[in-house]
C-alpha cells in the first residue's frame, strides 16, 4: 500500500510519521514545497500517549511524479484555497483507483474534483482532523497533542465508503462514516468556530489598528464570541433542516459537541481545553515596531472566510434560508479586507470568484447542488 501526504505542514508532517510507525510496511510519502527542509528521520512527540519516536519516510519530495506516483490513497493536508493545485499536481500520478482524501474535506472541494480524476477514483474528506498537532522544528520534529475519539468520514461516492474507511483504518486511524460528503462539507468546525473569535477581537478596530501586546486566541474567548457562535451554529442547523433530501444528523450542534448547551458555559469550556491554551490570535509586528497589528495573511483570514463561512452561508441561498448572524460577520470581513461580496445585502460581487462557493462552479440550484451528494 502506497500512501502520500499533500502538505509539510503541522497535521501532514504529523500524519506521515504516525502512519509509518504504526504500519511500517506502507510505503509513505510527503509531497512538499520545501522538501530540503527535512531530515532523513523525524521525531514525533506524542503528547497524550506520553511516547516518542523517531521514522523515516520512503520519500519526500517537490516533485509529484515521484511522490504520488501509484499512491492507493491521498492525504491533502493544506488550506483550502491550495486543494484545486494539489489535484492539478497528483492527478496524472495516482493509482488508477485511488482514494483522494481532504483534511478537513469542506471549502469546495467536491466541485472541481471531477476536472481532474476518472470515475474510477474517489474524493473523500474528514469532518476534522484527526488529532491537533504542532511543528517543533520544521521537517524534524513534530508534537501530537492530542486525539479525537475518530474521525468521521464521508466520500463523494458513496458506494466506496466502506473500502475507503478500511484503507484510512490500515493507516490507524479510526473512523465513523457520514452518510454522504455533505456531511463532511457543511461541519462547523474552523469556519465558525474562528471567524466567531476573529469578530469578536478584530471586529471593532480598523485593519491598521496596533495592539500594544500579543494575546492569546481561546484564552479570554468572550460570552460575545460565544453569542455569534452559537447564532451562527443555529442558522447552520436552519439550513439542514432544509435540505430534506439527505441525512445530514453527522452534523451536530456545537453545543453538543463541546457539551456547553448556554453562551456562559461556551465561554468557560473554550477557555479550558487544554491543548487551545497555547494557540495565539492572529497577529504581526507593526512594520515600525511600536506593536502589533492584524496578520490578515494568517489561515484564520486567508482560508476560514473565503472557504469556510462563505461556502456554508452560500448554500443558504440555495435552499431558501437566512443568516443574518453569518451575513453581519461575513460583511464586516469583506469591509475589512476590502473584497467586493455584497451588492445591495445579496451575494452576488465580483470578488466572489475567488472563493469556494459553489455558486462560481455554475451551480444555480438545489437540484444542481444536490447531484455532488446523492
Amino acid at each position: 500500500m502506497k500512501v502520500c501526504i499533500v502538505g509539510g505542514g503541522h497535521i501532514g508532517t504529523t500524519l506521515a510519521c504516525y502512519i509509518k510507525h504504526t504500519n511500517p510496511s506502507i510505503n509513505v510519502s510527503i509531497f512538499t514545497r520545501r522538501p530540503e527542509k527535512f531530515s532523513q528521520k523525524i521525531r514525533c512527540n506524542d503528547w497524550e500517549k506520553k511516547i516518542e519516536y523517531d521514522v523515516s519516510l520512503d520519500c519526500i519530495s517537490g516533485d509529484s511524479s515521484v511522490a504520488a506516483k501509484d499512491a492507493d490513497i491521498v492525504f491533502i493536508a493544506l488550506p483550502h484555497f491550495a486543494v484545486e493545485k494539489a489535484f492539478k499536481d497528483i492527478a496524472p500520478y495516482v493509482s488508477k483507483k485511488a482514494f483522494i482524501g481532504v483534511i478537513p474535506g469542506g471549502g469546495g472541494c467536491e466541485f472541481y474534483f471531477e476536472k481532474y480524476f476518472t470515475t474510477n477514483q474517489t474524493l473523500f474528506g474528514f469532518q476534522r482532523v484527526p488529532f491537533t498537532a504542532k511543528l517543533e522544528v520544521y521537517g524534524s520534529e513534530t508534537n501530537l497533542k492530542s486525539w479525537k475519539p475518530y474521525s468521521v468520514v464521508g466520500t463523494q461516492k458513496q458506494s466506496r465508503i466502506d473500502e475507503a474507511c478500511e484503507q484510512i483504518e490500515l493507516c490507524g486511524l479510526k473512523t465513523k462514516k457520514a452518510a454522504n460528503y455533505l456531511s463532511v462539507a457543511l461541519t462547523p468546525t474552523n469556519p465558525i468556530l474562528h471567524t466567531s473569535r476573529i469578530y469578536d477581537l478584530f471586529g471593532a478596530y480598523s485593519r491598521n489598528h496596533v495592539f500594544l501586546e500579543k494575546f492569546k486566541f481561546y484564552v479570554g474567548w468572550t460570552d460575545a464570541a460565544s453569542r455569534v457562535l452559537l447564532s451562527m451554529d443555529e442558522e447552520l442547523h436552519e439550513l439542514l433542516s432544509a435540505i430534506t433530501e439527505l441525512d445530514t444528523s453527522a452534523i451536530r450542534l456545537l453545543t453538543e459537541h463541546y457539551e456547553a448547551p448556554t453562551v456562559k458555559l461556551m465561554t468557560k469550556k473554550l477557555n479550558s481545553i487544554p491543548t487551545f491554551q497555547s494557540v495565539y490570535a492572529p497577529l504581526k509586528m507593526e512594520k515600525n515596531g511600536s506593536g502589533f497589528v492584524a496578520d490578515t495573511d494568517s489561515r484564520m483570514f486567508t482560508e476560514d472566510f473565503p472557504w469556510g463561512l462563505l461556502v456554508i452561508r452560500s448554500y443558504c441561498d440555495l435552499f431558501g434560508t437566512n443568516a443574518p448572524m453569518m451575513d453581519q460577520v461575513l460583511g464586516w470581513y469583506a469591509d475589512y479586507m476590502g473584497f467586493n461580496w455584497y451588492v445591495n445585502g445579496k451575494l452576488t460581487g465580483e470578488d466572489l470568484k475567488n472563493t469556494g462557493i459553489p455558486q462560481q462552479y455554475g451551480i444555480k440550484t438545489r437540484k444542481e447542488l444536490l447531484e455532488y451528494y446523492l
